[in-house]
């Protein structure tokens, strides 16, 4: 069986050194995300576990050429913390706690990093720092939330509300009941949103995420010229999460 290991934690530093040396490791993943409030029905480590759980596994499938740092699970959530429970940091706290992992991981010789997303709080502080974090590091350097690869077609023909991400809706519950059904507590819903997920959605959704996500990645390690914006899917189209206009 091939080794499926993946994350930088769980490597010996001999076996990172030496994957650097022989020029196996092409990409790395920094996986950012929240721990906040998720209505009443949602676990709040609901963007973490999203997010590691995709980068993980578009990892695997370019393996051993990619490797996934600790994912960084608090993120910035003050917009949310009327809601006790909500964990949040400072925007040029989290920015330059992203840029420093980063940076470890240029300086140990990796030429290509995909911070990958989950949390929407997370999109405009780092994309107004990336330009001079790509310069400072010298490396190919990006950032996109998982969502950011979905088809606008695939997201119409499952999502009833036409929506994603959304916030504990339709989207976030159907794929939080496909991944960690016990971490749904369905007597608590009452955003009507959220009650038309279901497991069979989040499954449909789940697979060209990660499928997409391992896409990007292999298109970053050959060098391609790649134009994906920050996203979020509306009824009306595709919003550009920087500018808030179609695209």
């Amino acid at each position: 069986m091939s080794d499926q290991r993946v994350f930088v934690g769980d490597l010996t530093r001999k076996e990172f050194r030496e994957r650097i040396e022989q020029g196996v490791i092409k990409a790395a993943i920094v996986p950012t995300a929240a721990t906040e409030q998720h209505n009443e029905h949602l676990e709040m480590i609901h963007d973490t576990l999203h997010v590691t759980y995709m980068a993980e596994h578009a990892a695997r499938r370019l393996a051993p050429q990619v490797v996934v740092a600790t994912p960084i699970s608090i993120g910035v959530s003050e917009h949310w913390m009327a809601h006790k429970g909500t964990l949040t940091v400072r925007q040029e706290v989290f920015c330059e706690y992203v840029y420093d992992v980063c940076h470890s991981l240029q300086r140990a010789g990796v030429t290509n990093i995909l911070i990958l997303n989950g949390h929407g709080g997370n999109v405009k502080p780092i994309m107004r720092r990336l330009p001079e974090y790509q310069e400072k590091l010298g490396i190919n350097l990006r950032f996109n939330s998982y969502w950011d690869v979905y088809d606008p077609q695939l997201v119409q023909a499952h999502m009833a509300k036409g929506r994603l991400p959304g916030h504990a809706c339709e989207y976030e519950t159907s794929t939080m009941l496909f991944l960690a059904p016990q971490r749904v507590h369905t007597a608590d819903i009452t955003d009507e949103n959220a009650a038309v997920a279901t497991r069979e959605k989040g499954e449909a959704l789940i697979e060209p995420a990660v499928a997409g996500v391992a896409d990007l990645l292999r298109r970053m390690i050959a060098g391609e010229t790649i134009d994906l914006p920050p996203l979020t899917f509306r009824p009306d189209g595709r919003i550009n999460m920087m500018t808030n206009e179609p695209v």
